[in-house]
């Protein structure tokens, strides 16, 4: 019984070992994001860093997932265009939302602001308010 426990543990520690090292293989210095992303991070956050940055790969590409200090977390693609920016709690910044959306919550949500904004490949805008309705627009800033 006691080989049993002996030998399950050391199992845990082998899979806690590679799991660490597979974590730290896609982690990227913020130096090493692409120039635009991290133009667009000092641009759009300039009072945040970032925290933690990880790539990834898909079938499209490799993808950054980067967290600010805020806890602010930005996708952005492998040439650093932005697909997700989630400000959790805290209004994204406005100069990112589209006009047509920016008017349409100011017209039909008072108070609520855009917490959430994602870009899809079809050029549609996913906008999640912090009363947790969540608004598409299509390409032609249109809700859909």
């Amino acid at each position: 019984m006691k080989k049993i426990k002996i030998m399950v543990l050391a199992l845990i520690g082998m899979m806690t070992k590679s799991m660490a090292i597979k974590a730290n293989e896609n982690m990227v210095f913020a130096e090493n994001l692409p120039t635009d992303a991290k133009a667009f991070v000092m641009h759009n956050f300039p009072r945040l860093s970032i925290a933690y940055a990880e790539m990834r790969k898909t079938r499209q590409g490799k993808v950054y997932d980067v967290s600010l200090n805020d806890g602010t977390e930005l996708v952005f693609s492998q040439n650093g265009a932005w697909g997700t920016v989630d400000c959790k709690l805290e209004a994204v910044p406005s100069s990112l939302i589209p006009e047509s959306l920016s008017s349409f919550v100011v017209s039909n949500f008072v108070n609520e602001d855009v917490v959430r904004l994602e870009r899809t490949d079809g050029g549609e805008c996913v906008a999640t308010l912090s009363n947790g309705v969540c608004l598409r627009f299509t390409s032609q800033e249109q809700i859909a």
